[in-house]
C-alpha cells in the first residue's frame, strides 16, 4: 500500500472517496482550503479486478473478500479524519465491476461485509466527471483545438475540442490492462508485442482519422500510466499539468518497444505490474498522437476520485460546471445531426418550440435543467434516421443515437434521448413496447413527459412556415398561438393528432391556433 500523508484537518469540511478501479483501489480524503482542494490522505492498494473480468467475465469471491477487507481498512483511515459513517464516504466502481457478469453478487457481498453502497459508474459518466475537471484546469489556449484522451485500465475515452467546446466523443474498449490481457502471451515471450498491438489499434484509429480534423494542434492526456511516462521522460511533475515533448515520448517508445515485461521492469526500475502496462499505454497514446499535429503532450494528472471530491466539497462550483458542460453536449448533438444530414432548419425550429413549451410548463411537468437539456438534444437528433431511410426513420434514429457517444451524457441519458427520437412521430410510449419496458417506472414517466412535448413540437413544423410561436397556460390548457398569414392547416391537423398522448400524460389539453387571420 502506498501512502501520502499530510497534516490533519482543522475544519469539518472534509470529504472521502473510495474508487474501486480495474487495477487498484484508491482512497482520497480532501478538504476545502482557499477555494481549492487540499489533499489530506491518498492511499492505493494494488488489486487487479480487471484481470478477472477481462479474462473470465467474473470477479472471484477471493478478490471480492480482499476488496471488502481493503474498504474496511479505508474506513478506519477515514474515521481518523472525522468521517465516521460509511454513508458519508462516496464509494464508486468502474470498468472491472461494471462489466463483471456476477456484478450484483459482488456488490451484495461488499454491502454485507462493509456496509458500503457502491455506485457503479458507467463508461460515459466516468469520462464526463474527468473531462469536466480537466477542462476546468486547462488554459484557454488548449481549448481552441485539441484531442483529449483518458486512458483507463479497460477503456479509452477520446474527445475533440474545437473553439472551446467538445464536439466529438468516443469510448473504445482498448485500455492498457485490457490490451495486456488480450495479448498476454505475446507480451510475455515475444518482442513482436509492439507490432501486433499497433496493428490491432490501427483498426480503431483509422476510423478516428475520418472523424478528427487533420489540423488538431494539441494532445491532452490523462491516465494512471501518464505519470510513469512523464517520469521516464524526465519531465517535471510538481504541478497537475506536465508538458512532455513528443521527441522524448518517441525516444522512450523506441527504447522500450521490443523489451519483455521482465526487461522493462529491470531497466526502468518499475514493479512488474507497472512494467506490464506501460508499453500498452505508450502504444495507445502513440496511435492517437499520430492523428494530431501536436508537438508536446499536455498531461493532466486528474482522476475520477478528484472530480468526485471537487463535486462534494464545492457543490455550487460543480453545479455551474455541469450547466456549462451542457454546451458541449449540445455542440456534440449538432455535430452528429450535421454528420447525418438532418435538416438544420427543421431541427432548429423543433428545438426552439420544445424549449419554449418546456419552460412555460415548469409548474406542470416538475422537471429541471438536466431534463430540459435531454429534450433539447433529442429535438436536434430526432430526424437523423432519415439518413438511412425516410420510411421508419424514427427506428433508424433510435439505432444511430444508441450507437453514438454523445458528449456529457451518461449511458442512461443516452438511452432516454434515443427513445425520445423513437417516440417523436407515430409511436407512443407504452408497456406493450420493448424499448419502454427497459426503463424503470420513474424513468418511464420522465420519458413520457419529454416525448409528449417533443411530439407536439415536431408537429408544429411541417414546411417551416412558423418562425416562432407564443405559448400560454390558460384555463388549465396549453395554448400555442401562431402569428402568421400562411395556411397552416397541415400543422393544425398534425398537432391535433399528437395532442392525444400529451393529454394522457399531463391531464391538460393542448390547443394550437392562429393569432390572427
Amino acid at each position: 500500500m502506498q501512502m501520502a500523508k499530510k497534516d490533519k484537518p482543522v475544519k469539518s469540511d472534509v470529504a472521502a472517496v473510495i474508487d474501486i478501479g480495474s487495477n487498484e483501489l484508491k482512497l482520497k480524503i480532501a478538504q476545502k482550503q482557499k477555494g481549492k482542494l487540499k489533499y489530506l490522505e491518498s492511499l492505493t492498494y494494488d488489486l487487479s479486478l480487471g484481470r478477472d473480468t477481462f479474462d473470465t467475465g467474473k470477479i472471484s469471491f477471493e478478490k471480492t473478500d480482499k476488496v471488502c477487507g481493503i474498504i474496511n481498512n479505508f474506513k478506519i483511515v477515514a474515521a481518523s479524519y472525522g468521517i465516521t459513517e460509511v454513508k458519508d464516504i462516496k464509494v464508486v466502481a468502474t470498468t472491472a465491476v461494471r462489466e463483471a457478469t456476477n456484478r450484483e453478487y459482488v456488490l451484495d457481498q461488499i454491502k454485507i461485509k462493509t456496509e458500503a453502497s457502491v455506485k457503479v459508474i458507467d463508461d460515459m459518466e466516468e469520462k464526463l466527471f474527468i473531462y469536466r475537471l480537466m477542462l476546468h484546469l486547462l488554459e484557454e489556449e488548449y481549448k481552441k483545438s485539441a484531442l483529449m484522451v483518458y486512458n483507463g485500465s479497460g477503456n479509452v475515452g477520446i474527445s475533440l475540442i474545437e473553439d472551446g467546446k467538445i464536439s466529438y466523443a468516443q469510448n473504445v474498449k482498448t485500455g492498457s490492462l485490457r490490451i495486456s490481457e488480450i495479448f498476454c502471451e505475446v507480451q510475455e515471450y515475444s518482442n513482436e508485442f509492439y507490432t501486433v498491438v499497433d496493428e490491432y489499434l490501427k483498426g480503431f484509429t483509422d476510423i478516428l482519422e475520418s472523424e478528427i480534423p487533420s489540423d488538431v494542434k494539441h494532445f491532452i492526456a490523462s491516465g494512471k500510466e501518464m505519470a510513469v511516462i512523464a517520469e521516464l521522460c524526465h519531465c517535471n511533475q510538481e504541478k497537475l499539468i506536465t508538458r512532455i515533448p513528443i521527441e522524448s515520448f518517441h525516444k522512450l517508445l523506441n527504447d522500450i518497444q521490443t523489451k519483455t515485461i521482465d526487461r522493462i521492469s529491470v531497466d526502468y526500475n518499475l514493479s512488474l505490474d507497472k512494467a506490464e502496462l506501460i508499453l500498452p499505454a505508450l502504444i495507445i497514446y502513440n496511435n492517437l498522437i499520430a492523428i494530431t499535429n501536436a508537438v508536446e503532450i499536455i498531461s493532466v494528472n486528474v482522476f475520477l476520485s478528484d472530480s468526485l471530491l471537487f463535486q462534494t466539497l464545492f457543490p455550487q462550483d460543480s453545479d455551474w460546471h455541469i450547466k456549462e458542460f451542457s454546451k458541449h453536449t449540445v455542440a456534440s448533438a449538432n455535430a452528429i445531426a450535421e454528420k447525418y444530414c438532418a435538416s438544420e432548419e427543421h431541427c432548429r425550429l423543433v428545438e426552439k418550440f420544445a424549449i419554449k413549451i418546456f419552460d412555460k410548463m415548469k409548474k406542470i411537468h416538475g422537471l429541471g435543467s438536466r431534463e430540459k437539456m435531454l429534450l433539447q438534444v433529442a429535438a436536434i437528433l430526432h430526424d437523423v434516421g432519415k439518413y438511412v431511410n425516410v420510411r421508419n426513420h424514427n427506428g433508424h434514429s433510435w439505432h444511430i443515437v444508441t450507437g453514438t457517444d454523445i458528449v456529457g451524457l451518461s449511458g442512461l441519458e443516452n438511452r432516454i434521448v434515443a427513445s425520445l427520437c423513437y417516440y417523436h412521430s407515430e409511436a407512443n410510449p407504452s408497456m406493450q413496447d420493448e424499448i419502454y419496458r427497459t426503463f424503470r417506472p420513474s424513468e418511464r414517466v420522465l420519458l413520457s413527459k419529454l416525448a409528449a412535448i417533443l411530439k407536439i413540437s415536431d408537429a408544429l413544423d411541417r414546411r417551416h412556415k412558423l418562425p416562432d410561436i407564443e405559448v400560454k397556460i390558460e384555463n388549465n390548457e396549453l395554448v400555442i398561438l401562431a402569428d402568421t398569414f400562411k395556411n397552416i392547416d397541415l400543422e393544425i391537423w398534425a398537432f391535433k393528432d399528437k395532442t392525444r398522448f400529451f393529454s394522457e400524460v399531463f391531464g391538460i389539453k393542448a390547443i394550437f391556433k392562429k393569432k390572427r387571420t
